[in-house]
């Protein structure tokens, strides 16, 4: 097989790999999703049914367009209601998005590897980028994270073609001028898509655009220095009519989502080490004990002892000079460090935040494998790769090995969930049933990851928008209030969830007070009851 023709058909065999094997996992699973989850779902229905009707040519309907999501930018609402458009909106198709999200992921990742080492680097880097436990873990959760990921490592690949183009301190050519341009208004386009999908993609990309762009002033490149700031106006282009329209909700919106966040969640405070070291100490959980370790190995053994005394080429035809590794190793890391210490700074942590450092982490990872060399070399690389394989299978799927990936590869277990179904289809025909020609708002007293108000909403929105879920009883002086504005309850026994005090007031009131009556109860898999008054 040509060799321009065999990476792509490598490349497309690993996408159709990890496709299969999240679909498989889709197709076993039976959760509903929880808080987080079911409100994405939501929003992408909302897109879904904007899309029904367009009228492209019409300010005001892209006006209402753009409003729909007031508080999260709206890219992957968008993806994911194209995709519902064709294949469906049940949750487990509404998940294709993700899919697509894994090949975009994979032809970056092996793009970067294209440019700044060669092709043997970026194909092991496309490899090992979709067995890296903290990115198989999140592609399988309808989140913002994994196509935020997806799309600062596409914005990360064009920035550092642009970038490579730019550095070179000789005369350039028309064609390569012009390549330059191409590179950069591609990288604003892709600027502009990351901060349609969530803003914190400046976390990552702010200091190497400003590495880039202080390097091009201090040299006087001023047409480059041109290619770079029109980049930045394309993106705005992409990304300004949303942020225009919303961005009240944006700030006022922003401290509920960060500091009371972390206040609730007993994040560390910012004038405290663990504040700074708290991803530190998850990264291996992220990327696994052996796709952690025997790289460094071979980075420390063959690398600092030949690799890097080495001009190794990056073989591109878009490149116009070689890249020796230090270069290429020192721009992934002006990446890494920058994304580390600005996502140690928001105040609110999570190991999903960090995400879109992986897929770089991943070319670091390839780059000391490969310098594993003569007899070691193929046996260490292939034995790596089937071993994070096996662990990917057993942390994704009940077959054993329990032992095996606490040791290797902690804490990233996620198994689907084979028990019996929950009722929230039952309880939204139900209320259907009952009132078959009116809206109904349902009051979600529990607040536990299967039973709340954001998977109760978007089950109703599956329902045509029959039914909305809805959280109420948070203060104790609006209880009464709250019990006046809504015909239907649902309540729990057992477990409550993360609920308020005045909670259990409401729960009183319903069950117990003259104005409700229990309409129907249904048994659930964690041996409790859901009551619908």
């Amino acid at each position: 097989m040509k060799r321009r023709l065999r990476d792509p058909v490598i490349l497309g065999l690993i996408w159709l790999g990890s496709g299969f094997c999240d679909r498989i996992w889709f197709a076993l699973d039976h959760s509903v999703p929880a808080w987080d989850q079911a409100d994405y779902l939501t929003g992408s229905l909302n897109y879904w049914q904007a899309l029904q009707h367009p009228e492209w040519f019409s300010g005001e309907w892209w006006s209402s367009f753009w409003a729909i999501s007031s508080k999260v930018p709206p890219l992957t609402y968008i993806i994911a209601a194209m995709v519902q458009q064709l294949f469906g909106t049940e949750p487990e198709l509404a998940t294709i998005a993700l899919v697509l999200c894994s090949g975009v992921l994979i032809a970056s990742v092996y793009g970067l590897g294209l440019v700044l080492f060669n092709r043997r680097v970026g194909l092991w880097a496309a490899g090992l980028v979709m067995l890296l436990p903290g990115l198989y873990r999140y592609r399988l959760e309808f989140l913002l994270d994994y196509p935020l990921t997806t799309v600062v490592s596409l914005c990360f690949w064009s920035l550092t073609v642009w970038w490579s183009l730019a550095r070179a301190k000789t005369p350039l050519s028309r064609t390569t001028v012009r390549q330059g341009w191409l590179w950069g208004l591609g990288f604003g386009l892709c600027l502009g898509l990351a901060l349609l999908v969530k803003q914190t993609a400046l976390f990552f990309l702010f200091v190497p655009i400003a590495w880039a762009g202080v390097r091009v002033l201090w040299q006087r490149q001023w047409q480059r220095l041109a290619q770079l700031i029109g980049g930045l106006l394309v993106s705005v282009l992409l990304f300004g009519p949303w942020y225009r329209i919303n961005w009240l909700l944006i700030l006022t919106s922003g401290k509920r989502a960060t500091i009371d966040s972390a206040i609730a969640e007993g994040d560390p405070a910012l004038n405290t080490l663990d504040a700074w070291v708290y991803y530190w100490k998850i990264l291996p959980y992220l990327i696994s004990w052996p796709l952690l370790l025997i790289p460094i190995v071979g980075l420390l053994i063959y690398g600092l002892k030949y690799g890097l005394k080495q001009s190794a080429i990056a073989k591109s035809n878009n490149l116009p000079s070689p890249h020796p590794p230090i270069w290429s190793l020192t721009w992934l890391g002006v990446f890494i460090v920058g994304g580390y210490l600005l996502c140690s700074l928001n105040i609110n942590k999570d190991a999903r935040y960090i995400l879109p450092l992986v897929p770089v982490l991943s070319l670091f990872l390839a780059y000391g494998l490969t310098c594993w060399t003569n007899r070691w070399g193929k046996p260490m690389r292939w034995s790596t790769v089937g071993l994070a394989t096996v662990l990917m299978m057993l942390n994704l799927f009940p077959l054993g090995g329990r032992g095996l990936t606490q040791l290797l590869s902690p804490r990233v277990q996620h198994f689907p969930y084979l028990g019996q179904p929950w009722p929230h289809r039952k309880v939204i025909a139900e209320i259907i049933k009952t009132q078959p020609y009116l809206r109904s708002n349902l009051g979600v007293l529990p607040s536990t990851p299967d039973i709340n108000q954001h998977n109760f909403n978007y089950y109703g929105a599956l329902a045509n928008f029959q039914v909305y879920g809805r959280q109420v009883g948070t203060q104790a002086k609006q209880v009464k209030q709250d019990m006046r504005s809504l015909s239907w309850f649902l309540t729990k026994t057992g477990a409550q969830g993360s609920i308020p005090e005045s909670q259990a007031a409401i729960v009183q009131a319903v069950e117990q007070g003259s104005e409700f009556e229990l309409h129907q109860t249904w048994e659930l898999p964690d041996a409790s009851q859901l009551k619908l008054y």
